[in-house]
């Protein structure tokens, strides 16, 4: 099974399980981690050397993010 057919099959588990309303509750806190999660991943990744910044994408640096520019480096 792949996630795409097990993620609503875990779904419907916690609606049935939690109820509607904790599961709201429940998906509201897994979504507030996983941005803190992503905040924290870009905050290492602007500490790295300029030649490892190169090999990962996906991150904005402050420059970028305080004026609002959207930079891609494939020139798309």
């Amino acid at each position: 099974m792949g996630l795409g057919t097990e993620l609503p099959l875990l779904l419907a588990l916690g609606f049935v399980v939690l109820g509607p309303k904790q599961m709201q509750a429940t998906l509201r806190q897994v979504a507030r981690a996983k941005a803190e999660l992503d905040k924290a991943i870009c905050g290492i990744k602007s500490q790295l050397p300029a030649g490892a910044k190169g090999a990962l994408q996906g991150c904005r640096n402050d420059d970028e993010t305080h004026s609002g520019a959207h930079h891609r480096e494939d020139g798309l």
